[in-house]
């Protein structure tokens, strides 16, 4: 019956629009938009520094190579005992938060992740990076965004990552909505020839202008309207023009106009078991869950994207957390706990919560088990703090992973090696162990992760890419031989663990 049915839409949309050849053979293959799965994507833009998110709390190079900006261990807790459970105190404290594998914490400021990392639907990866790492943010987010590495051919990609993900399926063809960003401009992730949705604020999308009419005349004003727009994209313009480019985005224009002034996407009335604390705080008035009113913007527009999620067909929406570039005053001094990087980290940390919280309660169709919650980062810092209380330009940081069909838990940050890598080194105290594997003098925490095959396994496993397409959406999948995305393997003198079965 799946397939019968996918080649039954195959076939339809085949004759209802000119699509290329290789869009009509990917609407048969696969199962991304036919299978209900959803990707929300967060971007953390300035290089995360995530050895203090999720950090080797029992490697003793941390504390002597981070006396300013390190977390304190709790005086009455073993962190090398392996309990099985985060510790949940519920508050912010001002010491590192046991994670339970015996060796990792987290940031005391991510501690509304531990209910859901007990549930074990979170993953928290570290050591995450890509060959030939790049410090730069510019060319950094380019290759995470696209799909690439840090060489040549990495840097030769055209589209976007999610952009191939959607069009291999031929979703967007039959869905305005199938891509869609929130944040100041399209992100590279979704950007190609066709056309994807980028908002900065839903509130702000009634473009025609016309809701307020007089009464009796607003259906009216709105058809003209919608049959000039119709009439405009008729016209007979010069292929030289780009024209099909246009007729696209006229049509997606169109066709999107009203999707947004549903009057579920004004409310804001979805609360936490309490029923009184707002799942997402967007303004003074609803801000009850302790986030700083810094983040007011990126809740409305993290609130947008779970919406869309929920209450369209699109397949990726996601949006953007800046503030990570740290090379100075990273905590407040003499409070490690506290600063700009922390409050960074409670936003992460109520982000996860508040999601779980909305896909099991609020969304009518998408359920928990139906969404992925993905963070990136274009690199981590530096090992080693630097002389302003900061951190710089690093290698390997920490991805977040959530959503009702993850396999959590801690990985590569524990000394117990995983598919025979060794997954953290611990120093001695000195600059050495992991946290100087890749610099003796700073310290370039080294990956044992590629972001690729975190990826990877997401929009395979989870949106439904077959083989051949996550071949074309990742193409570095397509050379297992030589890339190891797949089962891991050595590049050049990095063991790489491959896919751990994440989805």
């Amino acid at each position: 019956m799946k397939a019968g049915a996918k080649t039954a839409v195959a076939a339809s949309l085949a004759s209802m629009v000119n699509i290329p050849l290789f869009l009509q053979r990917a609407l048969a293959d696969g199962n991304i938009g036919l299978s209900g799965k959803k990707l929300l994507f967060i971007f953390l833009r300035g290089g995360n520094d995530g050895i203090n998110n999720l950090i080797p709390i029992q490697d003793p190079s941390y504390a002597a190579n981070r006396d300013a900006i390190g977390l304190p261990k709790d005086p009455a807790a073993f962190y090398d005992v392996a309990t099985g459970q985060c510790d949940n105190p519920g508050m912010l404290q001002p010491y590192a938060i046991r994670t339970g594998n015996g060796f990792a914490a987290l940031n005391p400021n991510l501690y509304d992740l531990a209910p859901l990392f007990n549930t074990g639907r979170m993953a928290l990866i570290h050591r995450v990076a890509y060959r030939s790492q790049s410090r730069s943010h510019f060319d950094s987010e380019k290759y995470w965004e696209k799909g690439g590495d840090g060489t040549a051919a990495g840097k030769s990609i055209g589209e976007g990552m999610f952009y191939r993900a959607i069009v291999e399926s031929g979703w967007n063809q039959s869905h305005p909505l199938s891509g869609v960003s929130f944040q100041s401009n399209l992100p590279q992730s979704l950007r190609g020839e066709q056309p994807m949705t980028n908002l900065s604020s839903i509130n702000r999308y009634n473009i025609l202008g016309v809701s307020g009419a007089v009464a009796g005349n607003v259906a009216a004003d709105r058809l003209k309207l919608l049959n000039n727009i119709d009439a405009a994209n008729a016209w007979p313009y010069a292929q030289k023009d780009n024209r099909s480019l246009v007729t696209g985005l006229g049509d997606a224009f169109r066709d999107t106009l009203d999707i947004f002034q549903d009057p579920s996407f004004a409310t804001n009335e979805f609360y936490d078991d309490n029923g009184t604390t707002r799942l997402f705080p967007i303004s003074t008035a609803t801000n009850q869950a302790g986030v700083d009113s810094g983040s007011y913007d990126y809740f409305q527009k993290l609130k947008s994207a779970a919406q869309v999620l929920a209450n369209t067909d699109a397949v990726i929406a996601g949006t953007e957390m800046g503030g990570f570039d740290t090379h100075t005053a990273q905590v407040t001094a003499g409070s490690p706990h506290l600063g700009g990087h922390g409050r960074l980290l409670k936003r992460i940390g109520w982000t996860f919560h508040a999601l779980s919280k909305f896909f099991k309660t609020y969304s009518p169709t998408v359920k928990w088990e139906d969404v992925v919650i993905v963070t990136m980062s274009e690199f981590g810092r530096t090992s080693a703090e630097n002389a302003s209380a900061g951190t710089d330009h690093g290698e390997s940081s920490l991805m977040y992973v959530g959503g009702g069909s993850i396999n959590g838990g801690v990985y590569g940050c524990s000394p117990t090696p995983m598919n025979g890598v060794n997954q953290w080194d611990p120093g001695d105290g000195g600059k050495n162990g992991s946290m100087f594997q890749a610099n003796a003098s700073v310290g370039y925490l080294r990956r044992c992760f590629d972001y690729r095959s975190i990826m990877g396994e997401i929009i395979r496993d989870h949106l439904g890419a077959t083989d051949a397409q996550l071949n074309r959406i990742i193409p570095g999948y397509a050379s297992e031989a030589t890339e190891h995305l797949k089962s891991g393997g050595i590049i050049g003198s990095t063991p790489i663990i491959g896919e751990i079965g994440l989805v």
